[in-house]
């Protein structure tokens, strides 16, 4: 199944997407893009792979997009590596947290172009965070990459 991969690492740019035993990761030739309004109609009906500026480099890049393509998971997740505290709201931090208990949210992503095209009516820019806050529901499933290691949700 071909899917629509829109890349907001750099300059955005949308191209197709595909996956196959035989020929395992199948990237067309991608082609840059000024505004959302000029890839909407591909965006629709289609299911789409986002990936930005928090997916890892190649070449642990490839590796999860194929793993995102023949599962049914739809969101990755990285080890924390940075510190993490506990503030209360005057700012003051009150507690330091285990790292090892959180995963950081990242791309790459599969997501429905319904849910693109939603984010992007009241959004002129791509910011992961913001399009999370609006579909959150959906990211029950998870895949994890770490050095030679992947974890499942349950």
């Amino acid at each position: 199944m071909k899917y629509l991969l829109l890349n907001f690492k750099e300059m955005p740019t949308y191209g197709w997407i595909e996956y196959s035993e035989e020929k395992g990761l199948i990237l067309s030739e991608q082609e840059m893009f000024s505004s959302f309004l000029d890839i909407k109609d591909l965006v629709n009906t289609k299911t789409c792979i986002v990936v930005d500026a928090l997916a890892t480099d190649e070449p642990t890049l490839s590796i999860s997009l194929e793993n995102i393509l023949k599962s049914n998971y739809s969101i990755t997740t990285q080890k924390v590596t940075n510190a993490l505290k506990k503030i209360d709201s005057t700012g003051k931090v009150v507690s330091h947290l285990n790292r090892e208990n959180y995963q950081r949210l990242s791309t790459p992503i599969k997501a429905s172009g319904h849910s693109i095209s939603q984010y992007f009516d009241k959004n002129s820019s791509w910011d992961f965070e913001k399009y999370l806050r609006l579909n959150n529901h959906s990211y029950k499933d998870y895949q994890t990459f770490e050095a030679e290691l992947i974890l499942e949700s349950k």
